[in-house]
């Protein structure tokens, strides 16, 4: 007998955090997979409805009568650094310390219990239906390959966690939407292997008054995946990613953030009847780069860290590089490595100690030491839509303790150039410290309300610069375009 899923999807899903060490690339990342069913349909709220029918119900009961078994999952908000601070996980995940919606997906139509990573058959779908976030920055629905198999690793490390992307996501600048943006809009997005059931999902949607322009297909694509239930097949994973509010809407952020577990429904799909599968090719994927780069502000940048470090004399000045990392989710699948939760809408940069990407420079920061972040405001040449900076207790914790967004940078690199300096409105510098005070353009690097970490001089420190979404290409910048950000630990003479 098949299992039943139910595959309807409007946003991302994501599944509930586990306990054990998840190191995932999250922005204000909040792992989403939402059917929400606000607004409804004017052609549904027509139909004479069945005593105590909700909307829920008859979309559920509609799919059924189209060949769909119907399971749910469900979605909660968990804040995973809260849960770290108690003692609920084994670490913060390097996300922002702010809760995140987690949307959990039925195991299977036969096993309901709603968890993290799932696994799919070729011809099932998950589908999310309702609002998406209110005017931000950006926002993208993201599927994920969580975990793989492999069989010729030793027992007990045979299934590797990699949490690499499929392919491009949906974000504000590409989600089909009814409306002048796409913020507060009602969308459907379908996320499915297979082309026939895509087609039946929105045959029912139609029927139910959801028109075609509301619907969104996410590919998972079957030629890259072990699909299936068994033991050996792949576990998937479905995320929203939020960035930052626009000025004057985080209360709505946070309304939305807060409501998702009354408002929302997550849907597994399941043909009742097998048929032969119909796999969507791999889409092409948006191609990164304009040509146009940054580097004509690389002396800038070098003006830059000369008058910073001119600016604090007497001091030890160590230089912090920082280096690309999960930059392309297939790249780290065929090197069966560990992405993370790359996005192709950002550019992550990671420095410090991060050992988990690579970088193993060891930062540590006493009371009386400091940094100074610094580089290009990548928001101000257009080759993003919002840029942040986060400083962690890295080495186990994974916690963010200090960040900034691209909304303070202007204006902070000008104490640190001469008069006239031609590229001081595209750069940016920030202190950063355990002992802010009142100062100005200072990030306090802090622990609050966390008993298990306590921020001392041996504290190990790792940096994420993020910059998501260039607007004329809608998706993320090419590396070799930017000029990546830095920072400088000062320290006291021995």
């Amino acid at each position: 007998m098949r299992r039943m899923t139910s595959t309807t999807a409007t946003t991302v899903q994501s599944h509930l955090p586990t306990t054990t060490t998840r190191t995932l690339l999250l922005p204000f990342a909040v792992a989403l997979l939402l059917l929400l069913l606000w607004p409804v349909p004017d052609a549904v709220a027509q139909q004479p409805a069945r005593q105590g029918a909700t909307p829920v119900a008859q979309l559920r009961e509609a799919f059924e009568q189209g060949g769909l078994s119907v399971t749910p999952g469900m979605v909660s908000t968990v804040d995973w650094a809260g849960m770290y601070c108690s003692g609920h996980r084994e670490d913060a995940g390097y996300v922002n310390r702010a809760p995140y919606l987690m949307i959990s997906v039925p195991e299977s139509a036969g096993h309901p219990t709603a968890i993290e990573n799932f696994k799919l058959q070729p011809d099932e779908a998950i589908v999310l239906i309702g609002p998406t976030p209110p005017p931000v920055k950006y926002f993208g629905f993201n599927a994920f390959l969580a975990t793989r198999f492999y069989a010729e690793e030793p027992l007990g490390s045979q299934r590797k966690w990699m949490v690499a992307t499929l392919g491009d996501a949906l974000n504000n600048a590409t989600i089909r939407t009814i409306g002048p943006t796409p913020f507060g809009r009602l969308v459907v997005v379908i996320f499915t292997p297979d082309r026939k059931t895509d087609a039946r999902i929105r045959a029912v949607l139609q029927r139910q008054g959801y028109p075609p322009a509301v619907v969104n297909t996410v590919v998972l694509p079957s030629s890259m995946l072990k699909l299936g239930e068994g033991d050996t097949a792949d576990e998937l994973t479905l995320k929203l990613r939020i960035g930052m509010a626009e000025p004057g809407h985080q209360p709505a952020l946070d309304a939305y953030v807060k409501s998702a577990e009354s408002t929302v429904s997550v849907f597994r799909l399941t043909p009742t009847k097998p048929a032969a599968a119909d796999p969507f090719p791999v889409p092409a994927l948006r191609v990164r780069g304009t040509g146009q780069t940054e580097m004509d502000l690389m002396r800038g940048v070098e003006r830059l860290r000369a008058g910073i470090i001119a600016a604090n004399p007497g001091m030890q000045a160590t230089d912090i590089l920082s280096m690309p990392v999960g930059y392309e989710g297939y790249d780290y699948i065929q090197r069966h490595g560990v992405a993370g939760a790359d996005s192709r809408d950002n550019v992550f940069l990671a420095a410090g100690y991060i050992t988990q990407f690579g970088s193993n420079q060891r930062v540590t920061l006493a009371d009386d030491e400091f940094l100074v972040v610094y580089g290009v405001n990548h928001v101000a040449t257009g080759k993003a839509s919002y840029a942040s900076v986060n400083v962690y207790a890295s080495e186990y914790a994974k916690l963010s303790i200090g960040q900034v967004f691209h909304d303070k940078f202007p204006g902070t690199a000008a104490q640190y150039l001469p008069t006239g300096e031609a590229a001081v409105d595209m750069l940016y510098a920030l202190k950063a410290s355990r002992n802010c005070g009142s100062e100005p353009n200072c990030i306090p690097l802090r622990v609050d309300d966390c008993p298990r970490l306590k921020l001392e001089s041996d504290t190990a420190l790792g940096f994420f610069y993020r910059m998501y979404l260039e607007p004329a290409t809608r998706t993320g910048a090419a590396i070799q375009e930017i000029v990546y950000d830095r920072a400088i630990k000062f320290s006291p003479p021995h």
